[in-house]
């Protein structure tokens, strides 16, 4: 019997497709697929991660869940995805431009830039903006640090006593 994906590995699955937005004449300019993360893709997911989270964020740890969600999907999705960083980070300096690296621009620019895709009027643009944005707060959201910043609380489980009460007959299961 199939398993379903987890939210991570949805969430994976979409951003891996948002490459295939990119027009093909950007794309041709890109460099080659890798089938992980590699340091600049890594450096861009770690800025976006501030950027998204701010203060705290340093503690949330995505790379290592990233790379576990890497291992669920095929070789062609995995080059898909590995690539969403590199494709941001690349097409960025060109058309936003920002001039620089995504990684090594201030935070205030680094979210000027990331407004700029999601708000695009190229829907290219918005859908990549979108896939990283989610990709990023879908492995952010167990952490503490990210529930204090989204104002949750955290799962009932553990933190409330829950009553449990025998299923009587005639009642609904």
């Amino acid at each position: 019997m199939p398993t379903r994906p987890s939210r991570r590995q949805f969430f994976a699955l979409g951003a891996a497709a948002a490459v295939l937005v990119v027009p093909a004449s950007l794309r041709a300019a890109l460099p080659p697929a890798q089938s992980r993360f590699g340091a600049d893709d890594e450096a861009v997911l770690d800025a976006l991660k501030r950027v998204l989270y701010g203060p705290g964020a340093d503690e949330i740890d995505i790379l290592t869940p990233l790379r576990e969600t890497l291992g669920f999907l095929d070789e062609a999705q995995q080059s898909q995805l590995a690539s969403l960083p590199s494709t941001f980070d690349w097409l960025s300096r060109v058309l936003v431009p920002t001039g620089a690296a995504f990684a090594t621009l201030s935070e205030g620019a680094q979210a000027a830039a990331l407004e700029d895709w999601l708000t695009s009027p190229l829907p290219f643009r918005r859908q990549v903006g979108q896939a990283l944005r989610q990709l990023v707060l879908a492995h952010c959201y167990t952490h503490p640090v990210g529930q204090a910043a989204a104002g949750y609380a955290g799962p009932w489980l553990g933190r409330h006593l829950l009553p449990v009460h025998a299923l009587r007959f005639g009642e609904p299961e």
